[in-house]
């Protein structure tokens, strides 16, 4: 087993434990508490980290841990949401 492949595994194991538990843990509570727990700058950044890394993936063909980010770019971007609608009503 290579170590590209292994390296390749442990990403998406802990990148999808982070978008699976942690990210709906928060997109729960903001619908609970009916705001944002996130400020602007945070979800903006995390999105252009998921997003960078999709393309990063693409360029080296490491596509295993691909999925994990993808779904991390849906989170946030539920949490994008959940702050517009939060912080304008």
């Amino acid at each position: 087993m290579s170590i590209t492949l292994i390296l390749s595994i442990l990403v998406s194991v802990f990148s999808l434990g982070l978008v699976l538990i942690g990210l709906p843990a928060q997109i729960a509570k903001n619908y609970r508490e009916k705001r944002s727990g996130q400020p602007i700058l945070t979800i903006v950044i995390a999105l252009g980290f998921y997003v960078s890394q999709i393309a990063f993936f693409f360029v080296t063909g490491a596509y295993l841990p691909l999925i994990s980010f993808v779904v991390g770019v849906i989170m946030w971007g539920i949490v994008l949401i959940q702050y517009l609608i939060y912080e304008n009503s």
